[in-house]
C-alpha cells in the first residue's frame, strides 16, 4: 500500500513538472539586466537663440542645459540633419526689463545648412524670470513630441 501512495506522488510530481519544463524550453532567451545604450532614439537638435532680454538670456541657456542632459538628444552644431529650436525673446515691458519676456519658439528640420528650412511647430507665449525653468522643460518635452511624430526624416 505504501509503495502505491509512494509511486502515485511521484507520479503526481512528474506530471506538474512536465509543463513547466516544457514551459522553460520554450521560454526566449533571457532579456539583459544591464540597459544598453542606442543612437535609435537620439534627436540631433540645435538651440539657436534671438533676442537681448536677460530673461530670453536665461531661457536659452537652460534649454541648451536641458538638451544636454537628456538622453533623447544631442546639441549638434554640424551641417548635418537636425531639427532646429529657433527661441526669439522681446523685453514683455521695455521701461521694466526684468518683469517679463514675450518669446517665440519654432521648431524646424534642417537637411543641410544651405538649403531651406522645413517649419514643424511653432509657440508664442509670455514668461517671467521665475516660471523660466519650467518653461524650458515643457520646450524640451514638446520637442520630443516633435521628434517622435516627425522621426522618419532624422534616418
Amino acid at each position: 500500500m505504501k509503495i502505491l501512495r509512494v509511486a502515485a506522488l511521484v507520479a503526481l510530481l512528474a506530471s506538474l513538472a512536465a509543463p513547466v519544463c516544457a514551459a522553460e524550453a520554450g521560454r526566449p532567451a533571457a532579456v539583459p539586466d544591464k540597459p544598453v545604450k542606442s543612437d535609435a532614439l537620439v534627436t540631433p537638435i540645435n538651440v539657436e537663440l534671438e533676442g537681448t532680454d536677460s530673461i530670453g538670456a536665461r531661457l536659452g541657456m537652460r534649454l541648451k542645459e536641458r538638451f544636454n542632459q537628456s538622453n533623447l538628444f544631442r546639441l549638434v552644431e554640424a551641417n548635418e540633419r537636425k531639427m532646429r529650436v529657433l527661441v526669439s525673446t522681446r523685453s514683455e515691458f521695455p521701461e521694466r526689463p526684468n518683469v517679463g519676456s514675450v518669446y517665440s519658439v519654432c521648431w524646424v528640420f534642417t537637411e543641410r545648412d544651405d538649403l531651406l528650412s522645413f517649419l514643424l511647430a511653432r509657440e508664442l507665449g509670455t514668461v517671467n524670470y521665475e516660471d523660466v525653468d519650467a518653461l524650458a522643460d515643457k520646450i524640451v518635452e514638446r520637442s520630443d513630441g516633435i521628434a517622435v511624430k516627425y522621426r522618419n526624416l532624422w534616418k
